[in-house]
């Protein structure tokens, strides 16, 4: 039985120990295990059932810490961190030998950043080692935002869940490469492109496709992400998800048994990125036949939003009203 607990020394130890341990940050829980030490990273895949070819963030302490992990260090680095770090921005940078394989999934990358939750900032200082933290579900599934989304996903498979109360930015981590001289967003998150052409005037597409990817910058092969969160399929409730482009869509399957997640109900993007998983999840545990949401402006934040909703879901509502007559009223 998995026990939560709000007591930081507990999960300390567990660092210390060898074992894995889920912990809150500001974007979602983590799943983090002491980053030098293999062992305890390979049980971050296990329990989460992750393939080996997708990489881990380095959560570290304090920028100081940067150097003892990654080298050639670009000044844009140093700038972008004194803007948003700690905070919900990832840097991939060449990494230093020190780390190891499992983290990096074989690359000469490490994605690095600083959380800002305070409890985890804290479990960083006492146990005085970097931590390897993906989401802490399930692999693929929706990501965690409360300590009891974590007790649903890993219950009996993780010792302890520090609690750290609901997550204030509610998606994953914007994820920049510095690889080869360039600078590239590999994940769109809360620090936008705009608030990365402000620190570093490198400039990217508005619509968030950016300089940043055509769809092969992402990886190396088909086998080497350089950051997690790049496969197609991700994020994903366990009941269909379909995007409905035209809301008038609705209306031929009103007779159904489903569930429409209203973004546009939230005050603004901030809001709608916070609560946007706690939909996803609310939704699936309703038992519904699918689930339908509807896609925000595509510029800002919304692009982040966007990006989430893509990889989880099935497809277009049209196209299922296609394959399935059955379900037109």
């Amino acid at each position: 039985m998995t026990e939560i607990t709000k007591k930081i020394g507990i999960a300390v130890k567990e660092i210390l120990k060898g074992n894995v341990v889920a912990l809150p940050t500001e974007t979602v829980y983590g799943l983090g295990a002491n980053g030098l030490n293999k062992n305890a990273v390979l049980k971050i895949y296990e329990v989460k059932k992750r393939p080996h070819f997708n990489p881990l963030i380095l959560h570290l302490y304090g920028i100081d810490d940067l150097k003892k992990y990654a080298k050639h260090i670009p000044e844009e680095v140093y700038k972008l961190a004194e803007a948003y770090s700690p905070g919900p921005i990832t840097y991939v940078l060449e990494r230093k030998s020190i780390v190891p394989d499992i983290v990096t999934a074989g690359l000469d990358s490490v994605a690095v950043r600083f959380p800002s939750h305070k409890m985890f900032r804290e479990v960083l200082k006492q146990s005085e080692v970097p931590i390897a933290a993906p989401s802490a579900n399930r692999f693929g599934r929706i990501s965690p935002v409360t300590a009891r989304d974590v007790y649903k996903e890993l219950n009996g498979k993780i010792n302890y869940i520090l609690d750290g109360g609901r997550c204030e930015v509610g998606i994953e981590s914007t994820v920049i490469s510095f690889l080869e001289g360039k600078i590239k967003i590999l994940r769109p998150g809360y620090v936008t492109a705009k608030d990365i052409e402000k620190i570093t005037g490198n400039k990217f597409r508005e619509n968030g496709k950016r300089k940043m990817e055509n769809g092969k910058e992402h990886f190396l092969n088909k086998k080497k992400y350089l950051s997690p969160g790049l496969l197609k399929s991700h994020y994903a409730p366990l009941t269909p998800l379909y995007i409905v482009e035209d809301l008038s869509a609705l209306t031929r399957i009103s007779k159904q048994n489903f569930y429409h997640i209203n973004l546009s109900g939230y005050k603004n993007l901030k809001s709608a990125a916070s609560n946007l998983f706690k939909e996803f999840r609310k939704a699936d545990e309703k038992k519904y036949d699918f689930i339908t949401i509807q896609k925000v402006e595509n510029t800002g934040l919304g692009i982040a939003i966007n990006d989430r909703i893509e990889k989880a879901s099935t497809g277009t509502i049209d196209t299922f009203i296609g394959k399935s007559n059955s379900y037109l009223v």
